[in-house]
């Protein structure tokens, strides 16, 4: 029996289904099949029952032919249904059985968007992800052997999201699929497969990891020496890795020897921060909580601070104590603090060639964060022509008061074309945020720099020093020598598109002054046939603060733009303008104790 030729009538038969009944009288197609039904029936008489349906359906009126149709498609259905086979050519092995727990109570068109993500390519994936895992997708098990295939996937987001958020939940139900999909000889998704079933197995595990480490490729076999540092009776073989002609051999031994952090795994990290592998043993010593191999590491560096206080070898002295100091960061004692402040204390250390270790010194300083070490930065402020003043401003504004940060570092600020002055300016920017920071994230804004912290004479030092956006920053406070400025500094450069002058507008409007509004429209207009293509938040915000009165001239003025996308924007601003109740004046209550951003918020609500 020609089971293909059946297979040929159900397309056409389907065809027909699709383009109507009406379509099947004299259909091409079926009479070029019909012959070869006949000559089948000769010898089967089903297939002698098809070619009559086939013939009726031929030749049937257009009123009959639906039936006739429907006829023929039951017939068909039923023979294949009949003559289909379901076993497979492959030989029969017993089935792996294993002891998952999850449900299928899911239903598939809802888990389908999240595997066609898992396994496919395009947009849009990414989200798929994390919106399956909110809603607790992947702890159906239909979802685990394509989360763990995607450990492969070339967007690193969704492997680097499955390896720590979302495998690790599923426990041991991911482990069969981690073991029936990893290969020794794979890249960064078997390595991540590998270190998943580590942690799932802990002890167990050490048979695979030592396979690994022996016959895996580069990256599983990095994988897997770094994790034999969770095992200490590996160690010597660890200390073999370490001496790998393969640097990421190399490197993953070092980690594994500062997991250790016994005598032998301290000695060859120690050993390793002098020669070639310099720049591979910083992090590793870092992470190595063995205290002994601080003082080392600290001892070695006075010794190297003695070669260049002697001028023996400075250049290459200067090196070797960079990745000394490097290796120390993290390391909150105060042996640490105390060669920071031998080596910044020590005249002939400050020279040119160790520049960039005066640097990172200064800066490890502030870094570990303790009392002591703020206190030695904060004496730094006039040592060596005032070298370090940005550091020592840090810590200063960490544990002095507001007006005793002010006395000390005020005066620096003299001549802005110092070096000195420079320095303390750029710190200055850096420890505040932009109003357009504070506008768009508040709270973030109002915890990294409180600006009640701030001794209040500073700003009127930078009315003094011209320094606009700085003034913003720091008015907190209604202050008339301020608004004066301000006033002055935005009619001598009338361009609503420059950031300075919108953060300007906005304090003026912070600060009630009576003519804000008036002066904001005047800037506006005189951009005359400038175009507005964008406005941030600091201007969106500016404009909604002006009163009813201004809305008629502010839709005058945004009738003259010419795109569309900021037209119908800032038409909707003009319609809330109108829409407002009459202006009170402010209450002393809602003056006092509001700051900027408060102020800026109740304006925003």
């Amino acid at each position: 029996m020609s089971i293909d030729l059946l297979f040929e009538l159900q397309h056409e038969v389907r065809r027909l289904f699709i383009a109507g009944s009406g379509m099947a009288a004299g259909d091409l197609r079926l009479q070029k099949m019909l012959p070869q039904l006949q000559k089948l029936g000769e010898s089967a008489p089903v297939f002698n029952r098809m070619a009559q349906a086939v013939s009726q359906v031929l030749d049937t009126d257009t009123s009959g032919s639906a039936s006739r149709l429907l006829e023929l498609g039951m017939l068909l259905n039923s023979v294949l249904y009949t003559q289909g086979k379901t076993e497979t050519k492959e030989d029969l092995v017993p089935m792996e059985g294993t002891e998952a727990k999850l449900s299928t109570s899911i239903p598939y068109r809802k888990l389908n968007p999240l595997i066609e993500a898992l396994t496919q390519k395009g947009q849009g994936r990414m989200e798929q992800v994390r919106q399956g895992y909110d809603d607790g997708l992947f702890h159906d098990f239909r979802v685990i052997p394509a989360a763990v295939s995607a450990l492969d996937d070339s967007y690193v987001e969704i492997p680097d999201f499955l390896h720590r958020k979302v495998l690790p939940t599923l426990g041991m139900e991911a482990l069969p699929a981690l073991q029936q999909q990893f290969r020794l000889g794979g890249g960064k998704g078997d390595a991540r497969r590998l270190e998943l079933i580590h942690e799932l197995l802990s002890l167990s595990a050490l048979d695979i990891l030592l396979q690994a480490a022996k016959q895996g490729s580069t990256e599983v076999r990095s994988t897997a020496i770094e994790l034999l540092g969770d095992y200490p009776d590996q160690e010597d073989f660890i200390l073999e890795q370490a001496d790998d002609k393969k640097k990421e051999v190399r490197r993953a031994a070092l980690f594994a020897l500062s997991r250790l952090g016994t005598e032998q795994a301290i000695a060859r990290l120690y050993k390793a921060l002098g020669s070639k592998d310099q720049d591979l043993a910083i992090e590793p010593i870092q992470l190595c909580k063995a205290n002994d191999l601080t003082l080392s590491v600290i001892g070695h560096a006075e010794s190297v601070l003695e070669r260049i206080v002697q001028r023996t070898k400075v250049e290459d002295s200067a090196q070797q104590l960079l990745a000394d100091i490097r290796s120390l960061q993290g390391k909150r004692v105060p042996e640490v603090v105390d060669f920071l402040e031998k080596l910044l204390s020590t005249t002939s250390f400050i020279v040119p060639e160790t520049e960039a270790v005066q640097e990172v010194a200064a800066d490890l300083l502030l870094q570990l964060d303790l009392p002591e070490a703020d206190s030695f930065a904060v004496t730094l402020h006039e040592a060596y022509n005032r070298k370090f003043i940005a550091y020592s401003f840090r810590a200063a504004i960490k544990i002095l008061p507001p007006e005793d940060v002010y006395e000390r570092f005020c005066h620096d600020l003299k001549d802005k074309k110092q070096p000195a002055a420079k320095d303390l300016l750029r710190v200055l920017y850096e420890v505040t945020p932009t109003l357009l920071y504070q506008v768009d994230e508040p709270g973030v804004a109002a915890s990294s720099s409180d600006f009640t912290t701030w001794d209040p004479r500073w700003v009127h030092l930078f009315v003094k020093l011209d320094e606009e956006e700085l003034v913003c920053r720091f008015a907190q406070v209604p202050d008339p020598k301020v608004t004066a400025y301000l006033v002055k500094k935005c009619e001598e450069l009338p361009n609503f598109n420059r950031n300075k002058t919108a953060n300007m507008l906005l304090i003026l409007f912070s600060q009630h002054y009576q003519d804000a509004p008036k002066l904001l429209m005047d800037i506006l207009e005189k951009g005359g046939a400038k175009q507005f293509y964008y406005l941030d938040r600091v201007q969106l915000t500016l404009l909604s603060l002006l009163p009813r009165p201004y809305a008629e001239r502010l839709q005058l003025f945004v009738e003259g733009l010419s795109y569309q996308g900021m037209k119908n924007q800032l038409l909707e601003i003009a319609e809330t303008i109108a829409a407002k109740p009459e202006q009170t004046e402010p209450s002393d209550n809602e003056e006092k104790g509001q700051g900027l951003w408060g102020w800026i918020k109740s304006k925003m609500s």
